[in-house]
């Protein structure tokens, strides 16, 4: 069937001229059916034409190598199909792999890599600023320390724990708001 469609035997191309014109006439005779097939496949025009290209290639290969088929639209088919299902396997791993790349929780863009380093070392020069006393408070409500287990620890009331941490932190924002980070 292969030798009535193209009037060649495959197996008889022994220079790189016959084997292009074996290969111009199998392409002659089978693209569109091949092409056909394909888009009934993958039902996407621009996919089918890459599915036939890649096939076309693959059987130029092949040929070059030596190893021409025997039934080249047979074989053309079987690769064709077999580059729609792998295809297909690689669109449904990327598909499945997909929300994780989006994430921002997977890995954080390099600008806000930046950013927030930027902002850490304000918040550290703006804590740097307070006094001793009160930069612990505020670490210490920072690091989840409620204001009773703080003032058990400095040795003060609770509510006077609870004022000095506020006033702590409206200083700290003060000093945050001057340089220009927002919380």
């Amino acid at each position: 069937m292969a030798g009535a469609a193209t009037n060649q035997d495959p197996n008889t191309a022994t220079s790189i001229r016959e084997q292009d014109e074996l290969l111009e006439s199998i392409f002659r005779a089978h693209a569109a059916s091949l092409q056909g097939r394909l888009l009934r496949s993958t039902r996407d025009p621009a996919v089918a034409d890459d599915l036939v290209s890649e096939s076309f290639i693959r059987l130029a290969a092949t040929i070059r190598a030596g190893r021409a088929p025997l039934d080249p639209p047979a074989w053309l088919h079987r690769v064709a199909m077999n580059l729609v299902v792998s295809r297909a396997r690689r669109n449904t791993v990327a598909s499945r792999a997909l929300p994780g790349l989006l994430d921002r929780a997977v890995a954080p863009s390099p600008e806000d890599e930046v950013v927030g380093r930027e902002r850490d070392e304000a918040v550290r020069a703006a804590l740097s600023t307070l006094g001793g006393p009160d930069r612990s408070i505020v670490v210490m409500a920072a690091r989840g320390y409620r204001p009773e287990e703080i003032a058990g620890i400095i040795g003060k009331s609770s509510q006077a724990t609870r004022t000095r941490l506020c006033r702590a932190r409206s200083r700290l924002r003060s000093r945050l708001e001057v340089a220009g980070v927002g919380l």
